[in-house]
């Protein structure tokens, strides 16, 4: 793999759950292609190779969370006293509701993002498990998911389910397990997908990734130098550095990926050179982790059919 396969799949798989943006079922080659500056054959050829190497694992089907009255976001870094108490956390995760996904990081440090029907009760759910396991926290950033245009019926939660570990079934398997037309099948899917109602994004197997290194740089610069920064790094890492945030603390999140050991540290260096930063914090990735099948978003599900 090298950097535009990265790219590529960054686009794929970092979707904010925010539903700021909407996406087909499919990916878009032309629209990847133009954002990135390729040739959309060149993007078709790069999905289907990192698919056949097994990089990507699946496509997953994520309903909207304000769909279940959960319109608030938080996201939040925890840094435990050892590796024993990380790995305690990560093991019992799924037992706190309206955990939507984890970030383990090498050493102790994992980062949480939660959902709830205010801010208030996801301050409240991150201040209960720094509390339960004598954690350090610090808020990345809350946000607001957007309402979906439309609300699903029992057939479109039907559907729904029927995607969430398959996104990419065909529309005749789709149609056939639901004694439906597909063309009724293809139908409900877009108007789901175009309302906001549902989104796809791919999910990378952490065993596939073949020396490539996904890291954050948390760090601090002076608001008058912050313009100067952010252009002098965009033209170091182009395409490596792939998404700018943030924080609530008013901190820069920055996320890269290498294909070396010492990349991450020398873009810690660099930054460091760089006149107006104050500080700065590298944190690698290790993997994603996904909450056990099925989990509180499927049980969710569950009701919406049986209630439908």
């Amino acid at each position: 793999m090298d950097a535009k396969d990265v790219r590529i799949f960054c686009e794929m798989a970092f979707k904010d759950l925010n539903y700021s943006t909407f996406t087909k079922r499919h990916i878009s080659p032309s629209g990847i292609a133009r954002k990135l500056g390729l040739d959309e054959k060149t993007v078709r050829i790069r999905v289907k190779n990192m698919e056949d190497k097994g990089f990507i694992k699946y496509y997953q089907a994520i309903p909207s969370l304000a769909l279940f009255g959960l319109r608030s976001m938080g996201s939040y870094r925890f840094e435990a006293i050892n590796l024993i108490t990380k790995h305690r956390v990560l093991e019992n995760i799924e037992q706190v509701p309206n955990v939507v996904e984890a970030f383990d990081y090498l050493g102790p440090v994992l980062s949480i993002t939660i959902s709830g029907v205010s801010l208030q009760e996801v301050q409240q759910a991150a201040n209960g498990i720094a509390s339960r396991y004598e954690l350090n926290n610090m808020n990345l950033g809350d946000r607001v998911v957007k309402e979906p245009l439309s609300k699903p019926d029992k057939l479109d939660w039907q559907i729904i389910q029927k995607l969430r570990y398959d996104a990419r079934a065909t529309t005749r398997q789709i149609a056939d397990s639901l004694s439906i037309t597909p063309r009724m099948a293809e139908y409900r899917i877009e108007k789901l997908l175009d309302s906001g109602a549902l989104l796809i994004r791919a999910v990378i197997n952490p065993q596939k990734q073949e020396g490539l290194i996904f890291y954050e740089l948390e760090t601090s610069v002076e608001p008058t130098k912050q313009d100067v920064v952010m252009r002098k790094l965009r033209e170091m890492y182009k395409d490596k550095m792939w998404s700018v945030n943030m924080s609530t603390a008013r901190v820069f999140l920055l996320n890269l990926f290498g294909f070396t050991l010492g990349e991450p540290e020398e873009a810690v260096m660099n930054m460091l050179k760089l006149e107006g930063v104050k500080w700065c914090s590298l944190f690698i990735l290790k993997e994603i982790v996904e909450p056990r099948r099925p989990n509180w978003v499927d049980k969710f599900i569950e009701q919406k059919i049986a209630s439908a």
